[in-house]
């Protein structure tokens, strides 16, 4: 008999690496009895990474309805509906064991309507949702309430969902970035390479405060390397940057190959994003977090500073922040590795083993039979 499991959602690389970590989980457990469909949205990440991970992907044609404009929030409810019709047919044609949400718009439709089929007896399937930051977002709001179970990767969850539904799992992590982690017990000290990543679309402000820094950083640069990870729209702006300070840098759009960067890495440059978070423990890097300052309820400030709080990260904040700000962290670590080192230990107390393993296992628990 076939263990069959939906994944639904996306929009960012984070919703989508999470699913694809407790994907291979299911895969790992069940082998040739392991079937696995990805549900996410049409012009989302998840149309690049899911077929580069090796799973089937379906999309829906769907929108935004939180901070958006009033026509694209009318579209996506003219959108809705045929999203409902679709993910149901979905759901009765595969006739899934579980079916799990990672966050994004299009776990929304799929999940809920899980969840009304089984109502009306139509779908057996266990419905659960994965919380990776600090501050639940609008559709994981709105479907706590509904599912059977709620993973969280951060404690505190119990005041915005139900406690005997939730459990904190911490949030799933690739095989191969754990792999990385474990390969990279001591960073090199030469050259002191900077990676800088803002996230699957890249990150403007990110790239900004590393171009201002790179002038202040002139007598540094033949002990430095960069790594770059730009987006597609600030590429050439980025890389022209590089060339007018005179550095050569590994300059890409998107690097697909997370892991073998984060084991050259000395120094990540980054946003504050759960998933994100969750791969710097694994590996165990030294990290300046710059959450992106327009995510909702600022979750990715909070989800920095707990970090911070720990001293396992510094913390630049955008509109706040310089690239002399930012030359002074660099130059520091450089010129005192005992306190990278300081930094890789307790970024690593945050890595929370087999977190994909323990939602694979729950999600074939025995379904509670309210609705």
């Amino acid at each position: 008999m076939k263990k069959k499991l939906i994944i639904a959602g996306g929009g960012t690389g984070g919703h989508v690496l999470a699913g694809v970590a407790v994907a291979d989980s299911w895969v790992k457990s069940f082998g040739a009895e392991a079937e696995v469909l990805f549900v996410g949205a049409r012009g989302g990440i998840e149309e690049k990474l899911v077929p580069r991970a090796g799973y089937k992907l379906e999309v829906l044609d769907l929108g935004s309805l939180n901070r958006v404009s009033l026509s694209r929030r009318i579209k996506t409810l003219l959108q809705l509906p045929f999203s409902l019709i679709k993910s149901a047919l979905i759901i009765l044609r595969t006739q899934p064991q579980a079916v799990l949400g990672v966050g994004g718009y299009a776990s929304g439709p799929l999940v809920l309507m899980a969840r009304v089929l089984g109502f009306f007896g139509l779908c057996h399937a266990r419905t659960a949702i994965l919380e990776q930051n600090s501050v639940p977002g609008l559709t994981n709001r709105i479907l706590g309430r509904a599912v059977h179970q709620v993973f969280s990767a951060f404690p505190g969850m119990d005041r915005h969902f139900s406690k005997q539904k939730l459990r904190i799992t911490g949030n799933p992590v690739r095989a191969a970035v754990v792999e990385a982690g474990m390969q990279t017990a001591v960073t090199p000290s030469e050259p002191f390479t900077v990676f800088i990543f803002g996230g699957s679309l890249g990150a403007l402000g990110i790239n900004t405060l590393v171009l201002e820094a790179l002038p202040l950083l002139a007598d540094r640069l033949p002990r430095l390397k960069f790594i770059h990870q730009t987006g597609e729209k600030d590429f050439e702006r980025v890389k022209q940057g590089y060339a007018s300070a005179g550095v050569n840098a590994r300059v890409e759009k998107f690097i697909y190959d997370m892991p073998e960067v984060y084991q050259q890495a000395s120094l990540l440059i980054c946003r504050a994003g759960s998933s994100t978070l969750s791969e710097i423990a694994a590996v165990g890097k030294a990290s300046v977090l710059v959450p992106f300052p327009f995510a909702s309820d600022n979750h990715q400030e909070i989800n920095a500073r707990i970090f911070t709080d720990a001293g396992a990260a510094f913390l630049l904040i955008q509109s706040k922040s310089t690239g002399e700000d930012l030359a002074g962290i660099i130059r520091l670590l450089m010129d005192q590795p005992l306190k990278r080192v300081e930094l890789e230990q307790q970024v690593r107390k945050f890595y929370k083993a087999d977190s994909a393993g323990q939602i694979q296992r729950a999600l074939l628990d025995t379904p509670s039979r309210a609705v």
